[in-house]
Parts: structure tokens; C-alpha cells; sequence
């Protein structure tokens, strides 16, 4: 009787493993139909990024014009306030002339007349010709001043107009100033997103060619059936002491890199403060690996059959990583090391000490899906799959329970 119930047992459990291969199957050719997609993605957001930039240089040349355009209102302001200066001096020299040709045709007025000036005549002539020019001279000097204070009073207005002008284009260079500010924020958030998009392209693709020709899938085949992942009955934690110092879910925390408080979603777990290595939660394959990311560091991706669910685990902030893509391991499997420290700060933006930040996510990891949008919104709190003491608890091992 129980060779016969250990027989229907085991049939029920192969057609059930079975039933879960065929589950959401995907083939290679649809892994590579996502794939062109997301660079369709990246092209977009290339193009966006090239319309940005066409922004970015055009405020750049205003801000140059204007302050080519503020220059040179400053270069006339002073021009101006020289020629003013240079008349008011000529001014001062006409109007001691004219006061000493005045005092000349007083003196030729009076009883003693020819004094100074008509006494140097030679004839009578001679001195008629010397008083008309004196007469002369008078009236050109009037017209002369008066001449030179019309250009005064236009420098004047001049040079009230270039400040007023100078004003206008300062407040102008400004608004361009703040306007350039955000559209550099733009581009560094397209920056940022270009990157990603970059280094998960070449992720897959790197998946794609292991399939095809490691494990030599056809387009049409079920790539579930060409790259096995291997069956396990639970997970047992990644490192072998330390402590949660993150939760799952929403959090505020101080990012010493970025020197500002910073409010997100927590999509995993931070562990710190034990054991450097870090090894695979559960046998299985590795489905990813993303090196450099501006938050979140070298980035490595496990896939999982526990109890016959599929899984993928998260491992980020790696100093590095001891695997490739393909590579089957198991839970004694040293799969990479922590970082997050300052070693890992010149590109993970997103850290605050060493640790690791583990992360499951339901599904196969480029398998059922590749984008990592959709990994991310598949992410569970690991707490729930994966045995952890309480928030801040010290574990010395990787199997106790709590």
C-alpha cells in the first residue's frame, strides 16, 4: 500500500513541477520581441534627451548674447560718462574766454576805450575789424556751450536708457539661469535613466545569447524548459550574521553622499554589520547582473523554484561579484561581496555604509519578464519567504528560526 501511495505521490508531484514550467511560458523569441522594446524605449528617451540638449544650448546662447549685449551697455556707459567729463572741462575753458572777451569789450566801452585788446590795433581798421570779431567770438561761444549741453543732457538720458536696458537684461539672464538650472536637472534625470536603460540592455542581451547559444533555445522553444532551475525547499538567510537595518516598504533616511534627507519606497531589506560574503538564498541560476548602477551599485539577480514557486532574489551594493549569468549555485555558494561603503561610492549614489539590500521579487527574472520596472513592482518584503529575526535583532547564523 505504500509503495503504491509513494507511486501516485510522485506522479503528482512531476505532473505539478510539469504544470509550473508551462505556466506564463515564454520563448526566446519573445524574450528578444521585450527587448526590442526596451531599446524602442531607450531610442525615446534618447531623442528626449537631444531635445533637451537643443534647449540647454539655446538659453546658453541667450546668456551669452545678454551678457555680450550687458558688456557692451557698460562699455558705452562709460564712454559716455568720459565724453561728459571732457565737455564739462571744455565748458569751464569756453566760459573763461568768454569772460576775458567780455572784460575786453567792457573796457572798449568805457572812457578810456582801446585799452588792452583795441590798443594792440594797428589802424583804425584794424581795430574795427578786432571788435567784431570779439562780437563774433562771444556769439560762437554761446552757440558752442550751448551745444555742449544738448550732448550732456542726450549722454544723460543715454546713459539713464543703457541703465534701465542693463536692468532688464540682468532679470532677463537670470530667469535663463533658473531655466537652464532645471533643464539640467532634465537631462541629469535622463542621464540617470539612459544609464540604467544601457546597462539592462546589455544585461539581456548577454541572457539572450546564453540561451541561444549555451543552452542552444530555439526561438519558439519554452526557454523554462532549456535553462532548468533547479528545485529547493526553502530559503535560508544570505548572510551569515548581521542584522535588518532597513525594512521592507516606506522610509526617510539621511544619505551622506548626497548630504540631504531622502524619502523613497523601500523595494527590499538592508542587512549590516556581519559577514562580508554573500551567498545565494537558494539554489538556483543567475538570471542578471547590472554593474555600476547610480543607485544600487553592481546589481545581481538569482532565480528560484522554492516549493515549487519561482522567485528571484536581489542582491545590491556589491563590491563585487564572484558569478556570471547562467552560473548555477546553491546556498553554500559565495556569490559576491558587500559594498556600499565608501570603497563603492564614486558610482552607488544610494548608499550609506556596507551592506547588502536583499531583495524577491515573484517570477523568474528574465524569463517571465525582463524590464527591470516590472521586476521592481514584483518585489515582496522578504521577511514573508525568508525566516529573519524582528527589525534590529542580531542573527549569528543563516538557519535559526525566530
Amino acid at each position: 500500500m505504500k509503495k503504491y501511495v509513494k507511486i501516485i505521490f510522485t506522479f503528482v508531484m512531476l505532473f505539478f513541477l510539469i504544470g509550473i514550467d508551462y505556466v506564463d511560458a515564454k520563448t526566446l523569441r519573445d524574450l528578444k520581441n521585450e527587448l526590442a522594446a526596451i531599446k524602442e524605449k531607450k531610442s525615446q528617451n534618447d531623442s528626449q534627451k537631444a531635445l533637451t540638449q537643443g534647449e540647454i544650448n539655446s538659453v546658453n546662447s541667450n546668456i551669452k548674447n545678454i551678457r555680450n549685449k550687458i558688456t557692451d551697455s557698460e562699455n558705452t556707459i562709460k564712454k559716455l560718462t568720459n565724453e561728459i567729463q571732457e565737455l564739462n572741462d571744455s565748458i569751464q575753458q569756453k566760459e573763461i574766454e568768454i569772460k576775458e572777451i567780455i572784460h575786453f569789450l567792457q573796457v572798449s566801452n568805457g572812457e578810456n576805450a582801446y585799452l588792452e585788446y583795441i590798443f594792440g590795433s594797428k589802424d583804425i581798421t584794424d581795430f574795427i575789424y578786432r571788435s567784431a570779431v570779439s562780437g563774433q567770438l562771444v556769439s560762437y561761444n554761446d552757440s558752442l556751450i550751448n551745444e555742449y549741453n544738448d550732448n550732456i543732457e542726450k549722454n544723460k538720458n543715454k546713459q539713464i536708457e543703457l541703465k534701465q536696458e542693463m536692468e532688464t537684461l540682468t532679470v532677463k539672464q537670470k530667469d535663463l539661469e533658473t531655466e537652464l538650472s532645471k533643464l539640467g536637472q532634465e537631462m541629469a534625470d535622463l542621464d540617470s535613466i539612459s544609464v540604467d536603460i544601457d546597462a539592462e540592455i546589455k544585461a539581456q542581451e548577454k541572457v539572450i545569447d546564453y540561451y541561444e547559444k549555451t543552452l542552444e533555445c530555439k526561438l519558439d522553444d519554452n526557454i523554462n524548459n532549456c535553462g532548468k532551475v533547479p528545485y529547493s525547499g526553502k530559503f535560508v538567510r544570505p548572510i551569515q550574521n548581521g542584522r535588518i537595518t532597513s525594512p521592507f516598504g516606506s522610509r526617510c533616511y539621511w544619505n551622506q553622499t548626497q548630504g540631504r534627507n531622502v524619502c523613497t519606497y523601500h523595494y527590499g531589506i538592508d542587512i549590516a554589520g556581519g559577514d562580508t560574503q554573500v551567498y545565494a538564498a537558494a539554489p538556483g541560476t543567475v538570471a542578471n547582473i547590472l554593474w555600476y548602477q547610480s543607485c544600487g551599485g553592481n546589481m545581481l539577480f538569482v532565480n528560484h523554484n522554492v516549493g515549487g514557486v519561482y522567485y528571484t532574489t536581489g542582491y545590491y551594493h556589491l563590491k563585487s561579484i564572484n558569478v556570471k549569468i547562467g552560473d548555477y549555485v546553491d546556498q553554500n555558494t559565495v556569490i559576491a561581496i558587500t559594498g556600499g561603503d565608501s570603497s563603492t561610492w564614486g558610482y552607488d549614489k544610494c548608499s550609506t555604509g556596507r551592506h547588502l539590500h536583499f531583495a524577491v521579487a515573484t517570477g523568474l527574472y528574465m524569463k517571465d519578464y525582463i524590464s527591470w520596472s516590472t521586476y521592481q513592482s514584483r518585489n515582496i518584503n522578504p521577511i514573508t519567504v525568508v525566516n529573519f529575526p524582528a527589525y534590529g535583532i542580531w542573527f549569528s547564523n543563516r538557519v535559526t528560526k525566530y
